[in-house]
Protein backbone atom coordinates (compact mmCIF):
# COMPACT_ATOMS: atom_id res chain seq x y z
CA UNK A 1 0.00 0.00 0.00
CA UNK A 2 1.46 3.24 -1.05
CA UNK A 3 0.03 7.11 -0.24
CA UNK A 4 0.23 10.23 -2.18
CA UNK A 5 -0.12 13.33 -0.90
CA UNK A 6 -0.60 16.38 -3.72
CA UNK A 7 -0.36 20.60 -2.03
CA UNK A 8 -2.97 22.92 -2.82
CA UNK A 9 -2.95 26.75 -1.68
CA UNK A 10 -5.79 28.95 -1.25
CA UNK A 11 -6.71 32.58 0.25
CA UNK A 12 -9.62 33.27 2.33
CA UNK A 13 -11.10 35.32 5.22
CA UNK A 14 -13.03 33.94 8.06
CA UNK A 15 -14.28 35.44 11.40
CA UNK A 16 -14.24 32.94 14.68
CA UNK A 17 -17.11 33.74 16.32
CA UNK A 18 -19.62 31.07 18.71
CA UNK A 19 -23.23 31.26 18.89
CA UNK A 20 -23.22 30.03 21.90
CA UNK A 21 -21.06 32.22 23.55
CA UNK A 22 -21.24 35.93 25.15
CA UNK A 23 -19.30 38.94 23.79
CA UNK A 24 -17.10 38.54 26.56
CA UNK A 25 -16.60 34.22 26.07
CA UNK A 26 -16.38 35.41 22.37
CA UNK A 27 -13.52 37.90 23.01
CA UNK A 28 -11.50 35.35 25.73
CA UNK A 29 -11.45 32.82 23.29
CA UNK A 30 -10.64 33.94 20.11
CA UNK A 31 -9.24 37.52 20.62
CA UNK A 32 -8.25 39.72 17.30
CA UNK A 33 -9.43 36.48 15.13
CA UNK A 34 -13.07 37.49 16.39
CA UNK A 35 -12.45 40.16 14.17
CA UNK A 36 -12.81 39.63 10.04
CA UNK A 37 -9.32 38.66 9.01
CA UNK A 38 -8.05 36.32 6.54
CA UNK A 39 -5.18 33.67 5.86
CA UNK A 40 -2.72 31.96 3.06
CA UNK A 41 -4.17 28.57 3.91
CA UNK A 42 -1.88 25.46 2.73
CA UNK A 43 -3.59 22.08 2.05
CA UNK A 44 -2.50 18.68 1.73
CA UNK A 45 -4.56 15.78 0.27
CA UNK A 46 -2.87 12.28 0.95
CA UNK A 47 -4.79 9.00 -0.98
CA UNK A 48 -3.70 5.40 -0.58
CA UNK A 49 -4.00 2.53 -2.84
CA UNK A 50 -1.52 -0.84 -4.63
CA UNK A 51 -0.25 0.42 -7.18
CA UNK A 52 -1.79 -0.90 -10.67
CA UNK A 53 0.83 -2.89 -13.04
CA UNK A 54 -0.57 -1.74 -16.01
CA UNK A 55 -0.36 2.08 -15.19
CA UNK A 56 2.95 2.31 -12.55
CA UNK A 57 0.32 4.25 -10.25
CA UNK A 58 -2.51 3.79 -8.19
CA UNK A 59 -3.88 7.47 -8.43
CA UNK A 60 -3.42 9.67 -11.49
CA UNK A 61 -2.45 12.87 -9.48
CA UNK A 62 -3.98 15.11 -12.21
CA UNK A 63 -7.46 13.78 -11.34
CA UNK A 64 -6.83 14.42 -7.61
CA UNK A 65 -5.53 17.69 -8.71
CA UNK A 66 -9.17 18.66 -10.63
CA UNK A 67 -10.98 17.69 -7.94
CA UNK A 68 -9.61 19.16 -4.76
CA UNK A 69 -9.56 22.71 -6.99
CA UNK A 70 -13.01 21.65 -8.03
CA UNK A 71 -14.49 21.45 -5.02
CA UNK A 72 -12.17 23.28 -2.48
CA UNK A 73 -9.52 25.95 -3.75
CA UNK A 74 -12.36 27.23 -6.28
CA UNK A 75 -15.08 27.62 -3.73
CA UNK A 76 -13.16 28.77 -0.94
CA UNK A 77 -10.71 31.33 -2.82
CA UNK A 78 -10.59 34.88 -1.93
CA UNK A 79 -13.76 34.42 0.05
CA UNK A 80 -15.09 35.14 3.37
CA UNK A 81 -15.80 31.60 4.53
CA UNK A 82 -18.87 32.14 6.99
CA UNK A 83 -20.71 33.47 4.06
CA UNK A 84 -20.70 30.01 2.05
CA UNK A 85 -22.97 27.21 2.78
CA UNK A 86 -20.86 24.82 3.98
CA UNK A 87 -20.03 26.67 6.82
CA UNK A 88 -23.78 27.83 7.86
CA UNK A 89 -23.66 26.79 11.38
CA UNK A 90 -19.88 26.49 11.98
CA UNK A 91 -17.50 27.99 13.62
CA UNK A 92 -14.86 28.32 11.16
CA UNK A 93 -11.78 27.02 12.99
CA UNK A 94 -8.55 25.45 11.39
CA UNK A 95 -10.62 22.16 13.24
CA UNK A 96 -13.81 22.53 11.35
CA UNK A 97 -12.93 23.94 7.81
CA UNK A 98 -10.36 20.69 7.74
CA UNK A 99 -13.62 18.62 8.63
CA UNK A 100 -15.73 20.25 5.87
CA UNK A 101 -13.05 19.97 3.40
CA UNK A 102 -12.83 16.02 4.38
CA UNK A 103 -16.70 15.62 4.04
CA UNK A 104 -16.05 17.24 0.45
CA UNK A 105 -14.04 16.09 -1.36
CA UNK A 106 -14.02 12.10 -0.20
CA UNK A 107 -17.33 11.03 -2.08
CA UNK A 108 -15.60 12.19 -5.14
CA UNK A 109 -12.31 10.87 -4.75
CA UNK A 110 -14.17 7.19 -3.64
CA UNK A 111 -15.85 7.84 -7.28
CA UNK A 112 -12.52 7.94 -8.89
CA UNK A 113 -10.89 4.87 -7.11
CA UNK A 114 -9.15 6.86 -4.27
CA UNK A 115 -8.81 6.30 -0.33
CA UNK A 116 -8.56 9.59 1.37
CA UNK A 117 -6.05 8.79 4.03
CA UNK A 118 -5.70 12.29 5.32
CA UNK A 119 -6.36 16.23 4.87
CA UNK A 120 -4.17 18.49 6.84
CA UNK A 121 -4.59 22.25 7.02
CA UNK A 122 -2.77 25.23 7.85
CA UNK A 123 -3.76 29.32 8.36
CA UNK A 124 0.46 29.58 8.78
CA UNK A 125 3.53 27.61 8.38
CA UNK A 126 4.30 27.45 11.95
CA UNK A 127 0.51 25.55 12.56
CA UNK A 128 -1.63 23.31 10.97
CA UNK A 129 -4.28 20.64 11.79
CA UNK A 130 -4.51 17.01 10.47
CA UNK A 131 -7.60 14.39 10.08
CA UNK A 132 -6.26 10.80 9.53
CA UNK A 133 -8.52 7.73 8.79
CA UNK A 134 -7.18 4.55 7.89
Amino acid sequence: MMTLTRRFAFSSAHRLHSPVLDGAANACHYGPCENIHGHNYGLEVTVRGDVDPATGFFCNVMELKAIVDRLVVEVYDHRLLNDLPAFQGVITTMENIAQVIWNRIEPALQERGMHLTAVQLGETTDHWVRITRE
